[in-house]
C-alpha cells in the first residue's frame, strides 16, 4: 500500500534533520518484518534518535505508545538497545529490576513482555530501535536470533514487500510538529543561555518550568523567547 500523507510529511522532516533520505524504505522494511515475524504481538513502535533525543515515529497503538514515553522518562529496553546496539528482551515486566517505570506502565496496560531491536546509526542513518510488545511473559524466548537477523537484513531488499498497514495516523501527523518545536525549543534554549550564562540543563529546565507555571506548550514559550528584539 502507500504510505500516509503523514508519514511522508514526517519522513521528510526526519530526511531533513538527519541528511539521510531512506528512512521512508526503512520504515516500510521494518513495518512488514515486525508483523511478518510476530504476529502474536499486541503492539509495535519504532524509536529514531535525532539530534540525541528519541522520537516515537510510529507505533501500533497510540495508547501503548506510552510505554515508549515512559522509557524517555527513566530508561528501558529502547534506549538500552539503541546505545549498546544488542537487543534487550524483557521476559516478564513483573520481574523487571532495572527500569521500574516502564515496567510498572506496561503492567497496568496488560503487557508482558518485550525485545527491542536495534538498528541504524552508521552511513548517515540515525540510531533507533524496533519494540515489540506482548501481552504473554516470556513471549520471545527462542526467537531472539531469528529476530537479531532478520533486523540485518538490508532493508532495500525488503522495501518491495513493504507494508505500512500498521501506521497509527495521529502519531505520524503529530511527528513534524514534535520535530518542529524540538528545533524552536533548542534554539530558545541557546537564547536563554547566552543571556543569561546558563548550562544547557539550567535553560532548558527553566523554559520547562515557566512553561508549566503559565499553563502553555513549551513549544509556544520557546517561540517568546526567540521574539525577543535584537534576535
Amino acid at each position: 500500500m502507500e504510505p500516509l500523507p503523514e508519514v511522508v510529511a514526517a519522513v521528510d522532516r526526519l530526511s531533513a534533520l538527519t541528511g539521510d533520505t531512506s528512512v521512508l524504505d526503512g520504515l516500510n522494511a521494518l513495518s512488514h518484518v515486525a508483523q511478518s515475524l510476530v504476529p502474536s504481538c499486541v503492539a509495535v513502535s519504532l524509536t529514531l534518535v535525532v539530534d540525541g533525543e528519541p522520537f516515537t515515529v510510529t507505533a501500533t497503538s497510540a495508547e501503548l505508545a506510552v510505554l515508549d514515553a515512559a522509557q524517555y522518562l527513566e530508561g528501558g529496553p529502547c534506549l538500552d538497545a539503541t546505545a549498546s546496539l544488542t537487543g534487550v528482551v524483557v521476559d516478564d515486566v513483573l520481574d523487571e529490576g532495572r527500569w521500574h517505570l516502564y515496567a510498572q506502565t506496561a503492567a497496568a496496560r496488560g503487557i508482558r513482555s518485550s525485545m527491542s531491536v536495534p538498528l541504524g546509526g552508521s552511513g548517515g542513518t540515525p540510531p533507533g530501535a524496533v519494540n515489540l510488545y506482548a501481552s504473554k511473559p516470556q513471549a520471545f524466548a527462542g526467537q531472539e536470533e531469528r529476530l537479531a537477523r532478520a533486523f540485518q537484513v538490508p532493508v532495500e531488499q525488503l522495501a518491495s514487500n513493504a507494508d505500512l498497514s500498521f501506521m497509527t495516523r495521529d502519531l505520524a501527523r503529530q511527528l513534524p510538529e514534535r520535530l518542529e518545536e524540538k528545533s524552536v525549543v533548542d534554539r530558545a534554549v541557546g537564547v536563554l543561555m547566552g543571556r543569561n550564562s546558563w548550562s544547557p540543563e539550567h535553560a532548558r529546565t527553566e523554559l520547562r518550568s515557566a512553561a508549566q507555571r503559565a499553563g502553555m506548550g513549551l513549544g509556544d514559550v520557546a517561540a517568546v523567547v526567540l521574539a525577543l528584539p535584537g534576535l
